[in-house]
């Protein structure tokens, strides 16, 4: 954990610099034109990478990162002369981390939504964040329709299918703080269904044959919005940085054509479903 204890140090120091509006002092040159590459970052020819553990997508893991976003973002610093530079992240600080200019880019399932965007621009997406359902096998649920003729059903606040969901469930439906509560509910039988971003729900139950997690997406329902249109996960970097953003566009893009993204996710043991992300980028609304 010393490389962790460094970087929050180093993450400190920025931050207390930046107050005073001497960015360049932190972290070296704010351009690449010291390097073979032509992307403008905040370290001179390396890509630093803010990594939100959330798995299989990105797992800090000691300093050596492993997940889908991290075998992408790989590719795209190779093929731009980039070192990448790892950091622990999470969702609290990511975007401001970002615009604070300590790192380029965040890496970890980050819907692209329309109050980020305020913040820091967002790239191509990489997939989507769908909606899971994770129920007993024997029940086969794999529709929120199959979802009424359940007696209990438990998902997290916050996401964007809470409302619908409980229009379509009334009572039936109860609401949890995290995934933890929810999932320690349902374990304990408490719960007919689990209703969770679908990328958290697999590694959750992989080893629990009994369960099986259905994407919802891949029978949408106009009646819960997130089925028929779901978030889309996208890496936001530096706002205004071109140059970053067409080496980051270009790597997706590429990556999604030939179907190295498909591939990432599915060897994750994820639906395939997921790379089917829209031709022009969903932005979730403020409201």
């Amino acid at each position: 954990m010393n490389h962790s204890r460094i970087a929050k140090g180093i993450a400190l120091a920025c931050a207390a610099i930046m107050s005073f509006g001497t960015l360049s002092a932190c972290g070296g040159s704010s351009s690449g034109s010291s390097s073979d590459s032509s992307v403008t970052t905040v370290a001179s020819g390396k890509l630093t990478v803010g990594v939100i553990d959330i798995p299989p997508f990105s797992s800090y893991n000691g300093g050596d990162p492993k997940g889908i976003d991290v075998e992408i973002i790989k590719k795209i610093a190779k093929d731009n002369n980039l070192t990448p530079v790892w950091q622990q992240a999470t969702y609290a600080d990511a975007v401001q981390s970002i615009s604070s200019g300590i790192i380029d880019v965040a890496i970890g399932t980050i819907d692209a939504t329309a109050k980020r965007k305020q913040a820091v621009d967002f790239s191509a997406s990489t997939y989507l964040d769908g909606l899971g359902i994770a129920a007993k096998a024997s029940k086969n649920v794999t529709t929120i329709a199959g979802l009424e003729k359940l007696g209990s059903v438990g998902t997290v606040d916050g996401y964007l299918w809470v409302e619908d969901l409980r229009t379509i469930l009334g009572g039936k439906l109860k609401t949890y703080p995290s995934s933890v509560e929810l999932k320690a509910d349902f374990d304990a039988g408490r719960l007919d269904a689990a209703i969770d971003a679908y990328g958290v729900q697999v590694p959750q139950f992989k080893a629990d044959s009994s369960i099986k997690v259905a994407l919802a997406n891949e029978h949408p329902d106009k009646r819960v919005r997130s089925t028929v249109q779901a978030p889309e996960a996208a890496f936001p970097f530096t706002k205004g940085n071109d140059s970053l953003g067409k080496a980051l566009n270009d790597g997706i893009k590429s990556m999604r054509a030939d179907g190295s993204i498909k591939k990432l996710i599915t060897d994750a043991g994820l639906s395939e479903g997921l790379a089917k992300v829209a031709d022009k980028q969903y932005v979730v609304p403020l409201n």
